[in-house]
C-alpha cells in the first residue's frame, strides 16, 4: 500500500506543500484531516493512523509541522 498523496501542514492545518503522486482522491480531502485530528485529541484517542470513509491518514508531528500522507484503503475481498 502506498501513499495517494503527501502533505506538509502547519499547526493552524495550513497547506504548506503537497502532492498527489496516483490521483486515485482528492487533494480537498486533508481539509478533513484537522477536524478528525482535533476530535481525536478531545476524545484521547490520538493515533497516528486514523481513517475518514475510504481514505487513511498517517500523520507525524514535528516541530511544530504535520507531514500527512493519505492512503485510499479500498479492499476486494472475494
Amino acid at each position: 500500500m502506498s501513499a495517494s498523496a503527501i502533505y506538509i501542514l502547519d499547526m493552524k492545518g495550513k497547506v504548506l506543500i503537497s502532492r498527489n503522486y496516483r490521483g486515485d482522491i482528492e487533494m480537498n480531502v486533508i481539509e478533513k484531516f484537522m477536524q478528525l485530528l482535533l476530535e481525536k485529541e478531545d476524545e484521547s484517542q490520538l493515533s497516528p493512523i486514523f481513517q475518514h470513509g475510504d481514505v487513511a491518514f498517517v500523520y507525524i508531528k514535528y516541530n511544530n509541522v504535520y507531514r500527512v500522507y493519505s492512503i485510499l484503503f479500498i479492499f476486494n475481498i472475494l
